[in-house]
């Protein structure tokens, strides 16, 4: 591997092992997943406050979830910390696409799918 694929790699498995370490429930992963997906910042979202508020309905009931559940009080903190690394590495990967995707010696080695997404944004 090559020291720039290690570099993304790395806190990718960083974050999967602490991830691993929260011993999620199902119906935890699964709202954390919907939580993710339900975000009023992606580009293309046209009503955020709609978005903004299925999101914090979500959060409503993955707190209640883990008030039944779970004796601890950081499970909730440490599930919203993961999303911000989760988007810390989401942010850095698509940098680094993005910046592959111009260098045409790299960019015959990304998947059509990539280069749809980011071929024609600007680093």
């Amino acid at each position: 591997m090559t020291g720039h694929t290690l570099e993304l790699l790395e806190p990718l498995v960083k974050f999967q092992v602490g991830l691993k370490k929260l011993n999620l429930h199902e119906e935890e992963h699964v709202l954390l997943m919907a939580i993710c997906l339900l975000s009023p910042d992606r580009p293309g979202v046209q009503d955020h406050e709609r978005v903004e508020a299925l999101q914090e309905r979500l959060s409503e009931v993955l707190q209640a979830y883990i008030r039944v559940h779970h004796r601890g009080r950081l499970h909730y903190a440490k599930m919203i910390q993961k999303l911000a690394e989760l988007r810390s590495l989401s942010e850095e990967h698509s940098k680094q696409y993005r910046t592959l995707s111009f260098q045409p010696e790299h960019s015959t080695q990304l998947t059509p799918l990539v280069l749809e997404v980011f071929g024609g944004q600007v680093t």
